[in-house]
């Protein structure tokens, strides 16, 4: 008949999952969002799932032909993930065992800073407890099936199971992230830092990643908020710059004056609650099949975007979100696109991008392309976006609902996890600094 562990790997594998692992009580020591019990009482391991990232999208995406693939690509492999891991948390309990899915994104513990978006359990933590990834430098976990571009799936269980064995946690930061780094580079805002790591503690163990500099870099990027690189070459997606940031990106320790002019931008966008309430009900409900049978496939998009958007807005509509005028939320997340499985892959995908030029809004709607920055700047002023100031208060108050109802509060069970982990951390990066230097590992 098999272990247990067997018939989830196997059970796993017939819904179309290849990179499957698990992690037991031994295996789930580490900060507080890698805590099962926050998701279910009682629970006492994990399964971790991946599936990869459509490549061809990838390509359309930083090569500025076009974001709908990738946004739509996103919206069907989130919710295909999210039936997956439903149907595992059946399976798992058809053998006796509680079960729960954890959704794929945007189920955050509570905080009295709403943009901390701690994780209920971290997909990422859990991937590498579970044996499946390894942190690269941006801080994305990496798989060796798919590099980091990939979408992970967790399912919570009372059954006690037996752990995979992990990947060396520096396994991808010695023998891939040392020779490339290329994910530093595409951050518009420069979240991490170029040299210096920082780490994660799990299971006694430290897990290293670029020290991140200032989350709000990243967030204003993930948002549309500030699209244009450092170097003034190429941009994301998205369709506002921070113009003072265009000059000179502001000092990282400076963390007031980053999350003031993050949040003013947000502000005057007019659009940035509904652009977010969409990310948020895509990743973290799942919706019936019949409607996403409804959704093209992405090779059978049409050729105009205008039209691709209509699809993407009808889409919206049916899941409660109305007044939305650009439907392609998602125009960042390259640190994580184009880290491929092999270096020389990645070096593709980094020059795909960083040669795509500009995009910028112009007429209908329509994204753009321009030549240079200053073709850019030329063309933002001809076709400006007009958004009237009650645009800017009602999406503002919607906000601030929307934030405080969802992610404002106190989870004093979190806080005191934090600060003991913390302890933890600080005594290891002692130990760490004072021990000998741990020998790279290599493929």
């Amino acid at each position: 008949m098999g272990s247990i562990e067997e018939k989830i790997k196997t059970f796993a594998r017939s819904q179309g999952v290849e990179v499957v692992g698990i992690a037991g009580p031994d295996r789930l020591n580490g900060p507080p969002s890698m805590d099962p019990t926050y998701t279910m009482r009682g629970a006492k391991s994990v399964v971790s799932m991946a599936l990869p990232q459509n490549v061809d999208a990838i390509y359309t995406f930083l090569s500025k032909k076009s974001p709908t693939p990738h946004n739509l690509d996103q919206l069907l492999s989130n919710q295909r993930m999210h039936r997956v891991g439903k149907n595992m948390a059946d399976f798992i309990a058809s053998l006796g065992f509680r079960s729960r899915v954890i959704p794929p994104n945007n189920t955050y513990r509570r905080s009295l800073d709403v943009f901390a978006t701690h994780p209920s359990f971290s997909h990422r933590f859990g991937a590498i407890a579970a044996g499946i990834a390894a942190q690269g430098w941006s801080g994305n976990v990496m798989t060796k099936e798919y590099g980091a571009a990939m979408y992970l799936g967790t399912v919570v269980t009372e059954a006690v199971l037996e752990s995979d064995p992990p990947i060396q946690p520096r396994y991808f930061i010695d023998n891939y992230c040392s020779k490339c780094k290329l994910c530093e580079k595409v951050c518009v805002g420069g979240m991490f830092d170029e040299k210096e790591e920082e780490y994660v503690l799990i299971n006694d163990e430290m897990h290293p990643r670029g020290r991140r500099l200032n989350i709000d870099f990243c967030n204003s990027s993930c948002f549309g908020l500030h699209a244009v690189s450092r170097d003034k070459k190429w941009t994301t997606w998205g369709k506002h710059w921070i113009k003072e940031w265009t000059e000179r990106m502001p000092n990282p320790s400076e963390k007031k004056y980053i999350r003031r002019t993050f949040l003013k931008k947000g502000a005057v966008a007019g659009d940035s609650t509904l652009r977010y309430d969409l990310i948020r009900r895509l990743g973290s409900i799942l919706w019936p099949e019949e409607l996403l049978k409804e959704m093209p496939q992405i090779e059978n998009l049409p050729e105009d975007e205008l039209e691709r958007n209509k699809i993407l807005a009808d889409y919206a509509q049916k899941i409660g979100i109305v007044g939305l005028r650009d439907f392609n939320v998602l125009t960042c997340g390259q640190c994580a696109m184009i880290c491929g499985p092999t270096i020389d892959e990645t070096a593709d995908r980094y020059h795909t991008l960083i040669e795509s030029g500009l995009v910028v809004p112009g007429p209908e709607g329509r994204m753009v392309n321009a030549k240079t920055y200053e073709d850019a700047v030329e063309i933002r002023k001809k076709y400006p976006q007009k958004i009237s100031r009650e645009q800017m208060m009602k999406d503002s108050r919607a906000s601030l609902i929307l934030w405080h109802k969802y992610y404002f509060g106190i989870e004093p069970k979190s806080i005191i996890q934090g600060i003991l982990y913390n302890r933890k951390l600080k005594k290891a990066l002692k130990r760490l600094k004072s021990g000998p230097k741990t020998a790279a590992i290599r493929a």
